[in-house]
């Protein structure tokens, strides 16, 4: 089995709009705190929807029930 060697390379550095300089992993990072309050505020709005919150617990129950036959 051959060992592969992965290269690692600095990120570029990207200039914002106020001129200060933001590293990739920063950049990364904000854009993954945005997506993370999106998808909370995507769930209270869910959380708030008695319809589709009765239609989602079914669904989880569906979905438990054909888990457990894999469990056994």
């Amino acid at each position: 089995m051959a060992i592969k060697k992965t290269i690692t390379r600095k990120a570029p550095v990207k200039k914002a709009s106020t001129g200060m300089s933001i590293s990739a992993p920063k950049m990364e990072r904000k854009w993954e705190i945005e997506s993370a309050l999106s998808t909370l505020k995507r769930a209270d709005e869910i959380r708030k929807d008695a319809k589709m919150m009765t239609d989602v617990k079914k669904l989880a129950q569906e979905q438990m029930s054909v888990l457990k036959t894999f469990s056994k």
